[in-house]
């Protein structure tokens, strides 16, 4: 074994005097190769091909000439990664190569499946990086690749810690691990079951999203604080710059972290697949007209704006999905309509983005009003719909109206008003508090949990309005919008029949229509404005 390891490290330290190949001549690469040299101490090229000591470990797919452009990528963010240690650590303590590949396949490994790509493996024999370059690059490629960098390089500080009685021993280590099933949420759980591996915690302090977490876990479990701690003496042994300081930086987060679109913004004839169809732009247009608002719609355009510890992932749509976005652009622009210029105008909602994949905090999300800036927007997620479902269509039709009153009650409900504060929620049974946002507010493990210990209340269209009193209003209110288009225009019969048995539900649906004959005195609205036929329509 120790004989396969020194030949090892001589193939790496004889390979990288070898001819230049053709990749290594390419200038993009080259200049890439350079940066790394003189500013971080570590060494770029191409794992070679046919050496029959590598050949003992590894399957290896040399990386082709086609690639060189996603090799030139990869480089580029693991070089902006790399920067964020301090200053001269990675000369002393970083691997001294980093070997690219299309593939490096451990054949000891155990099953058939492929590695995730790009993936880095630390060989601690050579203190290289092996760097597999995959033939497609993604943004999540890249967001889980950069986490995957940070473990593997501490992997290669960890044989350092030879001694049993170090507190980094693997034995030491594992009388710190924390059960994982007590944590409340599935996220919690998840969170903690990660951190019991030391390259993993490692990785997840270097993710400001995931060290948010960790640091408010931490309050409340004992040894998951002492395995931060841990981690964060040990690399302070190893370097002083190590200190309070740069760990607070950590919790800074990265644009390239906050938010990621996920088009292929090379890709001009989506748009103009989409630009071209006669009634799209027409929808648009109307809408554009009656709200005051811009249409974002095109790969490229902006990110809805999102509080700053918000991760973001997006995506617009494209002519792969030009059906489906033609279907829902006109159930949307119908539903809108129904609102009468004198709320519209007090709106003065700035955008409308219409996006497919809307993720943030990691869950999808359908819709979002975006109210905490001073113009505020809509923003609607649709990789979910499919116009080919009753449920699809109903459900995102609801979603329409749901958003839409939450920037009304931000705009009209006032102290004293019908729906405002007490006057709300005095209508629930006695007893019941939401999630959060009421005085007492009920302390449950999870969301659904809440909703399962809650059952038994009366007053709620969907469990979700349990969660906070604006919540209740808005789903209430979407149900009441769309209860005679819903299931194909059979009726939204179960939420009808509520409203006939459950005492409380109906006082609340009286509430918001007094808001509204509120909101149509006061805005001089015209009586008959088709928003409030369609309300006092579903009135029982």
């Amino acid at each position: 074994m120790k004989h396969t390891r020194i030949l090892f490290t001589l193939w790496v330290l004889a390979n990288s005097a070898a001819a230049a190949g053709p990749i290594e001549q390419d200038p993009k690469f080259t200049a890439v190769a350079q940066r790394f040299q003189s500013g971080l101490g570590i060494s770029v090229q191409p794992a070679p091909v046919g050496d029959a000591v590598v050949a003992k470990i590894y399957n290896v797919t040399p990386l082709q000439a086609e690639h060189l452009d996603n090799a030139v990528q990869i480089l580029a963010w693991v070089e902006e990664d790399l920067k964020r240690y301090p200053a001269g650590f990675l000369q002393k303590h970083g691997p001294k190569h980093l070997m690219l590949a299309n593939a490096f396949h451990s054949k000891t490994a155990q099953g058939t499946a492929a590695l995730y790509s790009p993936t880095f493996i630390a060989d601690k024999n050579s203190g290289s990086i092996l760097v597999t370059v995959p033939a497609t690059l993604t943004p999540a490629i890249e967001a889980l690749g950069r986490g995957q960098l940070h473990y593997t390089l501490f992997s290669l500080l960890l044989p350092d810690v030879k001694s049993t009685d170090s507190p980094l021993s693997l034995e030491r280590w594992k009388t710190r691990l924390s059960d994982d099933a007590a944590g409340e949420t599935e996220s919690a759980k998840r969170i903690i079951k990660t951190s019991n591996s030391r390259e993993s915690l490692y990785k997840m302090m270097w993710e400001p999203f995931e060290l948010a977490e960790l640091t408010t876990l931490a309050k409340t479990d004992a040894r998951l604080q002492q395995r931060m701690d841990l981690v964060q003496s040990f690399m302070h042994s190893l370097d002083p710059q190590f200190d309070a300081t740069f760990w607070a930086a950590l919790a800074v987060i990265p644009e390239h972290q906050r938010t990621v679109c996920l088009n292929d913004l090379t890709d001009l004839h989506s748009t103009d697949q989409i630009k071209a169809d006669a009634e799209i732009q027409s929808d648009i247009r109307a809408l554009e007209k009656q709200w005051g608002f811009k249409v974002l719609w095109e790969p490229g355009s902006a990110a809805p704006p999102m509080p700053a510890k918000v991760r973001l992932e997006y995506s617009y749509f494209t002519d792969k999905k030009l059906s489906e976005f033609k279907i829902y652009l006109r159930m949307l622009r119908e539903n809108l309509a129904l609102y009468p210029v004198q709320i519209t105008q007090r709106l003065n909602v700035q955008h409308l983005y219409l996006l497919d994949t809307f993720t943030f905090r990691g869950a999808g999300v359908a819709g979002q009003g975006i109210s905490w800036l001073p113009r505020p927007s809509f923003a609607y997620g649709m990789r979910t719909f499919d116009p080919a479902k009753i449920a699809s269509l109903d459900f995102l039709r609801r979603t329409i109206h749901h958003e839409v009153l939450h920037l009304i009650d931000r705009e009209f409900s006032k102290e004293g008003g019908p729906i405002y504060g007490t006057r709300w929620d005095s209508l629930n049974q006695e007893g019941f508090h939401y999630k959060i946002g009421s005085p007492g507010s009920a302390a449950s493990p999870s969301q659904l949990r809440f909703y399962k210990d809650n059952a038994k209340w009366q007053g709620f269209a969907e469990p979700y309005g349990m969660n906070i009193a604006t919540d209740d209003r808005a789903t209430l209110y979407a149900r009441l919008m769309t209860a005679h288009a819903a299931d194909e225009g059979r009726r939204d019969q179960s939420f009808l029949t509520w409203l006939k048995t459950d005492s409380v539900l109906k006082a609340k649906a009286d509430r918001l229509l007094e808001f509204f004959q509120m909101l149509k005195s006061e805005l001089a609205i015209p009586a008959e404005c088709p928003l409030l036929s369609k309300l006092q329509g579903s009135m029982p």
